[in-house]
């Protein structure tokens, strides 16, 4: 569902009402934009604007092999699963339903990637709300472990973020695996050093807490060309 303009207390998002689950069908039939499509490679995702709100659709059928399906439909029920357990976190889009497992429904959030040039009201309040929800899943013992891909975070409007792609986190709450509950404080840093690292990279001005001069050197600086517009 498109975000509402209106300020919330938080800089976090927090959408409560989404649309009920159409079936396939239905959902179908209403106006589609295709947001991305690898081929078997990855996940398909689809963009579809409902009277009561724009959805979100990821399905991934690769048909090449049968191993390749099964990874997929693992990858794709890994995922399902945690958007299912953060459902309702502050700054997670809100899980809709899934059709099998292979393919679910997520409210669609509005924001662009992280990027250096963003405005500058919106992207310091943006590095500071990324903190917050990565502090919201970190709550829950939930670990995203692919945070140093920048296109995981949309930043929408007055610098409130959304975090998208759970398939590759982790669940190491105590009821799941006593290892996992083990892992989770060397795995709760590995998230935090990788959005440090965009506020060293983009806004090293805002660090509130000494992590050392040359932690921020080292990701400020533009080692190359291929790094201007990161």
């Amino acid at each position: 569902m498109v975000s509402s303009t209106a300020t919330p207390p938080s800089r976090l998002s927090t959408n409560c009402a989404v649309p009920e689950l159409p079936s396939q069908e239905e959902l179908r039939r209403w106006p589609a934009t295709v947001l991305k499509d690898e081929g078997d490679h990855s996940a398909r995702v689809v963009r579809y604007d409902l009277p009561a709100g724009s959805v979100v659709m990821k399905e991934w059928t690769p048909s090449n092999s049968r191993l390749y399906r099964w990874l997929a439909r693992f990858l794709m029920r890994r995922e399902i699963s945690h958007y299912r357990l953060l459902d309702g976190t502050p700054g997670i889009p809100r899980f809709i339903g899934a059709y099998d497992d292979a393919s679910f429904v997520m409210e669609w959030v509005e924001g662009l990637p992280l990027k250096r040039d963003l405005p500058l009201d919106v992207l310091e309040p943006g590095l500071d709300a990324i903190e917050e929800v990565v502090g919201a899943i970190h709550d829950q013992r939930f670990v995203h472990l692919d945070l140093h891909q920048k296109l995981n975070f949309l930043v929408g409007p007055n610098g409130r973020v959304w975090l998208i792609d759970l398939g590759q986190g982790l669940n190491c709450s105590r009821s799941r695996s006593w290892f996992r509950s083990l892992l989770f404080p060397l795995l709760r840093r590995v998230d935090r050093r990788a959005i440090f690292k965009f506020r060293a990279r983009y806004a090293p001005h805002t660090f509130e807490e000494d992590v050392g001069d040359e932690f921020v050197a080292k990701h400020a600086r533009r080692r190359s060309k291929r790094w201007k517009h990161l």
